[in-house]
């Protein structure tokens, strides 16, 4: 009997029949890790008289519908009259009422009705085994069950599936079709957006991964969800999943989504924002009891399925509506996304929650559908993936934790990893020490410390704010020592007020290669992937991933590129030059008064010339981003560059300003790079060089070269948004000269090198007359 719809058992419960509050025995004290060992050791106690990880498979009819049931018992007592099937379940603290532990009785009774059909019994014994964590003692609970009860248990669960089930395949098949007629959103494809999305298309159709340079304008967004989209239509994916590394990123990429649904497609569009944005609780004392419970988590399994099923049939997952039906069923708005990941179509969320190990969503691992991954700014990912898979320990947060209010457990837990830590310090010969191991002394403490905090949380407890955010940190290093591998290095800081132990990822693209597996195919894209080969090997696409470059879409001739070969940023000669960046940043303005952003590689060298500006300039009214912007200062910033304006701002290559914001038509007229944006050269910046250069390549252009031109093409990349956009960009730095950075410039740019500024104000006068020639 072919069924048309497969399901285990663990998917059935966790839908069917989960009641209550949200969290559990899955808190951050308790390592999964843990809890495995202790299941294996529990199986391998009984491996005498019982079978461990019985298999069960059966095709059960309900209402006309086929459904093949799956899964593994974890202890199967055959000798026993009756049969006894037990369920396994590590807790930290053994209780008389344990709400959680009703989902466990459930999924007991799906696979007792499976196993007393397979082998045609009329009672079974069923068997909750709960193990503490801690001690191994086992309590365990038995009732014996008629197989007809179970039976009637298991179809009632079923038929509750099934009708949602039902519902979301009518409403996927009408996606489907009118993705099959969705024509695309705009009167006509742009330059070469229609070889931008073919190649999308094939490589979802061809189940490959695809890597595509394509230049500011070139609309990337549109030009991968839409083939995307397609490709849904035809049965080629069921999923797809969009990253980006910025809020403004996934803002367009939600409008791209509305506008196909404008055009005439109903799909449902998930956006996943940060739990620290989206959950009430986290800004509203009045959504947390007397108790320190978040109000939305009680009885939250209790009222999903209402507003699961609400939120599903209004077809828009959006961050505004999910908070407003989150709060119409009082429930927290995070979780609810989460629970809505298997419905929805495209899924648009930060890059953490596919890369991230502590981030990482289970759904994307364990999840059988066929998914689409498409990255935005994939340019972005390869230092981003470095933070995701470092961690670090200072005494600075153990001692702020240790002087909070904690139980005496805990307070002797955090004592003993700040002694671990200093005794794993105190005796180096330097004040930074590099070596290849994670220490155990201080590894072994951090367990402690997590047994602690797991007893104190299962206990009810209270736990400091301080030690909460302190345990988020020894579980990212728990879990980055776990993965630490040969392109990681320990680094230990000796002085006294900075002491602090880095699990410092050097690079990361093992770990990536490792990711994309959970997707059929992959398609990244950036403004700026050159060279080539940098990028796949630092993301880990490797070398058959297919790549794509695409020509700019806008008219060469509306973009000015001047070089000023005369001025030197290099460390020992630029406090020399500040006069000469000077001069020129204000010959630029004067030939033509607009908007312009001068971009710097730190915050040092910018403050410097910004206050020397002011003294030689005071006549031309400059910004300048300061480090300490929070998103209402950067609005400020961003809204005093309109069309009508004449604004200089000083900011920072790479930062707020520099990338994913459109400064379209005269926002932003010019853009003045200072410098050749080489990240700061430091011990650990130079072991990401040594590292590239044990693996034979160039440590110093992987390292420094490369990352800094992908931070000046994007701080340049801002000038020219639209067909109708003029500008010009300056870069001042001789380096440009030479060939290792000319031959990485984009070939549109066509640059002009000034030797001095006389030349430098000639040619943005030529170009300025030439296009007001041509208006």
């Amino acid at each position: 009997m072919a069924a048309s719809l497969r399901i285990g058992i663990r998917e059935l419960v966790e839908f069917s029949c989960r009641s209550g509050d949200l969290g559990g025995d899955g808190g951050s004290g308790v390592k999964a890790l843990q809890g495995l060992h202790t299941h294996q050791k529990i199986q391998q106690r009984y491996a005498a008289e019982a079978t461990a990880e019985y298999a069960i498979k059966r095709v059960i009819n309900i209402d006309g519908e086929d459904i093949e049931l799956g899964g593994r018992i974890d202890l199967l007592f055959a000798g026993e009259s009756p049969p006894r099937i037990e369920e396994i379940k590590t807790v930290s603290k053994h209780s008389a009422a344990r709400q959680q532990d009703a989902l466990h009785w459930a999924q007991l009774k799906c696979y007792a009705a499976c196993y007393a059909s397979e082998q045609g019994l009329a009672e079974v014994m069923l068997s909750l085994n709960l193990v503490n964590l801690f001690g191994g003692k086992e309590q365990r609970h038995k009732q014996p069950w008629r197989s007809a009860d179970l039976e009637a248990f298991l179809e009632e669960s079923l038929r509750v599936y099934l009708r949602w089930h039902r519902m979301v395949e009518q409403q996927r098949r009408q996606t489907r079709e009118q993705a099959q007629a969705l024509s695309f959103p705009f009167e006509q494809f742009r330059g070469q957006q229609h070889r931008f999305a073919a190649e999308v298309y094939r490589a979802i159709r061809e189940q490959q991964r695809l890597m595509v340079e394509a230049p500011t304008g070139s609309g990337k967004t549109i030009s991968t969800l839409f083939p995307a989209v397609k490709a849904l239509g035809e049965n080629l994916c069921d999923q797809i999943v969009y990253l980006s590394a910025k809020v403004s990123g996934q803002q367009q990429a939600q409008q791209a989504v509305e506008l196909m649904t404008d055009a005439g497609l109903d799909i449902a569009c998930l956006v996943i924002q940060a739990k620290a944005r989206s959950c009430p609780c986290n800004f509203d004392e009045d959504e947390i009891d007397d108790e320190g419970n978040c109000q939305r988590c009680i009885g939250f399994f209790d009222r999903l399925p209402a507003a699961r099923e609400q939120l599903f049939k209004t077809r828009r997952f959006g961050v505004e509506q999910v908070q407003a039906v989150a709060s119409e069923f009082q429930i927290c708005p995070f979780e609810l996304g989460l629970q809505m990941l298997p419905w929805a179509e495209v899924i648009i969320c930060d890059f953490n929650y596919v890369f991230d190990p502590q981030v990482q969503l289970s759904y994307f691992r364990n999840d059988s559908s066929r998914k689409v991954l498409l990255v935005d700014e994939l340019h972005n990912l390869v230092d981003r993936a470095r933070g995701m898979y470092s961690a670090s320990l200072s005494r600075r947060q153990l001692r702020k934790a240790n002087d909070a209010d904690n139980s005496r457990q805990m307070a002797k837990a955090l004592k003993a990893m700040q002694l671990a830590l200093d005794t794993s310090i105190r005796s180096l010969d330097s004040d930074e020490t590099i070596d290849d191991e994670v220490p155990d002394a201080l590894l072994q403490a951090s367990y402690r410390f997590s047994e602690k905090l797991g007893f104190d949380l299962f206990t009810n407890k209270h736990i400091a704010p301080e030690t909460q955010d302190v345990a988020k940190a020894v579980i990212r290093f728990q879990c980055i020592a776990q993965l630490f591998g040969p392109h990681h290095k320990s680094i230990a800081q000796k002085p006294l007020n900075t002491r602090e132990l880095k699990l410092l990822c050097l690079n990361a693209f093992e770990y990536l290669h490792d990711c994309y597996p959970m997707f059929q195919a992959v398609c990244g894209f950036s403004a700026t992937l050159s060279p080539p080969d940098y990028f796949l090997q630092a993301l880990g696409l490797g070398n058959e991933a297919n790549q794509l470059k695409l020509a700019s879409a806008f008219p060469v001739e509306n973009l000015k590129v001047c070089i000023a070969s005369y001025i030197d940023t290099r460390y020992r000669e630029r406090d020399a030059h500040i006069d000469n960046i000077c001069h020129a940043i204000a010959r630029c303005y004067r030939v033509r008064s607009g908007n312009y952003l001068v971009f710097f590689s730190s915050y040092y060298f910018m403050q410097a010339v910004y206050q020397r500006f002011a003294e030689l300039y005071a006549d031309i009214s400059a910004l300048m981003q300061q480090r300490d912007f929070d998103e209402a200062a950067q609005q400020a910033f961003l809204t005093q560059f309109s069309d009508d304006s004449q604004q200089l701002g000083f900011a920072i290559m790479g930062g707020r300003f520099a990338e994913g914001i459109d400064y379209r038509g005269d926002r932003l007229i010019g853009a003045i790079v200072v410098g050749v944006g080489l990240p700061q050269a430091n011990s650990e910046q130079q072991l990401i060089q040594n590292d590239f250069d044990a693996m034979q390549l160039d440590g110093f252009d992987y390292a420094f070269r490369y990352p800094g031109l992908i931070r000046v093409k994007q701080s340049a990349g801002r000038v020219i948004r639209s067909e109708k956009d003029k500008g010009v960009v300056i870069l001042l730095e001789r380096r440009f000269q030479q060939a290792g950075y000319r031959q990485q410039l984009p070939q549109h740019w066509q640059p002009q090198f000034c030797n001095n500024v006389e030349t430098l104000e000639q040619a943005l006068k030529e170009f300025w007359e030439h296009q007001d020639g041509t208006d």
